[in-house]
Formats: structure tokens, C-alpha cells, sequence
């Protein structure tokens, strides 16, 4: 007569002071490898997106993150670095010297050390726990614009503010020859619109700590009415 194989034991957290069944917590693990999680900060700081990063500059934060650069010092020679970037040395070393600047990617070590990590406010691949103590250890700095990129905003709003003074005139101007009518109220709405989007351009570069000159502070007043 064949043996009958033993059921597995089934295993259950119990809360030793209430006696009650206490459900695991399962880890969530990397979506492919299983190394944790990588986290793309956001919050108070300013975003990417508003620092007029060039190509270059996206791909070496991208080739870095590939690289474990994001938990991890890495060593980035430009001249290896350029071929798999389709650019050249001084151009890798010109993107490298700003993102440094704006706080994106931090020096180790010396100025010539050539070894950089990913600023972890911003950017952090691994547990909760490490990215805490990556961050009291090395005490990253904010992610700050600098010229490039506040010249870029202010540009952005001075052009949303004309383009949105300019959907005005024409929204009067159609009201004037055609008061109420389906044209009159089209030009309305993207008049609107419009000045919307100016509102949200000029934000924006107050946000990055831009020096609005006085017809773009009047918009903001004028809003805020």
C-alpha cells in the first residue's frame, strides 16, 4: 500500500497579545529584476521638464541610471561615452559640467575624479531604508535652475503673454463688427485659453525664481483680481 504524502504546513502570522491572524505584507519588488524599487522625486523642487535640458543632457541622466548610477557611484569618461551617445567628448563633458551645476548629478570624490552619482532627492533606485541613509549621508542639494534655464522660462511667458494680449484685440475686434455672433464667441474662448496659458507660463517662471519685468507682474495682478 503506497504512503500518503503529508499535506505542507500552513503557515500564519498570529498577533501574540490578541491571538488574532495577522496577514503578511508582501514585498513589491522591481517591476523586472526584483532590486527594489526606483523612484523619480518630485514635490517642491523644480521639474526636469522646466530646466531646458538639452538631448544630451537627457541622455546622460539616462545612460547613468543604466549604469546604477542612481544608488551607486558610477566612473563616466567622456570619451568612452560619446560614441554610445552619438556626440562628441567636449560636448559629453560640456552636458555633464551643467547637470552637475543644477544639482541633478553630484561629483564624487575630487574634481577630477570622474566618478558621479544621480542626486537621490531626485533620482534613487533601491529600499526605503538605503535611500533614507543615502540621503543623510550625503546630504544631496536641491535640484536649482540656473541661467539657461530661467532665460527659457522668462522667454516662454513673455511669448504666451503677447500671444494671449494678441487673442484679446482680436476677440474685441470681432465683438465690435460682429457682436454675438458664432465668430465673435469662438475668438472669446481662445481668448481665454490663452490667457490661461500665459497665467501658467508666468507661474512657472515665478516658480523657478525668474524677475518678471513689470507687464508680466501686472498679468499675475490682474489674475489674481
Amino acid at each position: 500500500m503506497a504512503g500518503t504524502r503529508k499535506a505542507a504546513p500552513l503557515l500564519e502570522l498570529v498577533d501574540l497579545k490578541s491571538g488574532e491572524v495577522v496577514q503578511r505584507k508582501q514585498r513589491v519588488p522591481h517591476a523586472f529584476d526584483g532590486k527594489g524599487y526606483t523612484l523619480e522625486g518630485h514635490g517642491t523642487e523644480v521639474p526636469n521638464f522646466s530646466l531646458n535640458l538639452s538631448g544630451t543632457e537627457w541622455d546622460i541622466l539616462d545612460w547613468v541610471k543604466q549604469h546604477g548610477g542612481c544608488a551607486n557611484p558610477i566612473r563616466l569618461e567622456p570619451s568612452e561615452v560619446a560614441p554610445l551617445l552619438c556626440s562628441t567628448p567636449n560636448t559629453i563633458k560640456a552636458a555633464v559640467a551643467r547637470l552637475v551645476k543644477l544639482n541633478l548629478m553630484l561629483r564624487i570624490g575630487g574634481p577630477r575624479s570622474g566618478t558621479y552619482q544621480l542626486n537621490p532627492r531626485r533620482f534613487w533606485e533601491g529600499s526605503g531604508e538605503a535611500h533614507v541613509k543615502a540621503c543623510a549621508r550625503m546630504d544631496p542639494p536641491a535640484v536649482t535652475p540656473d541661467a539657461k534655464a530661467l532665460a527659457t522660462a522668462l522667454k516662454a511667458a513673455q511669448k504666451a503673454a503677447d500671444t494671449a494680449r494678441e487673442a484679446a484685440e482680436s476677440a474685441d475686434e470681432a465683438e465690435e463688427v460682429a457682436p454675438g455672433s458664432r465668430l465673435a464667441e469662438r475668438t472669446r474662448a481662445t481668448a481665454a485659453a490663452t490667457h490661461a496659458s500665459a497665467i501658467l507660463a508666468v507661474e512657472t517662471a515665478v516658480n523657478l525664481g525668474v524677475q518678471l519685468p513689470m507687464q508680466l507682474r501686472r498679468l499675475l495682478q490682474e489674475a489674481a483680481k
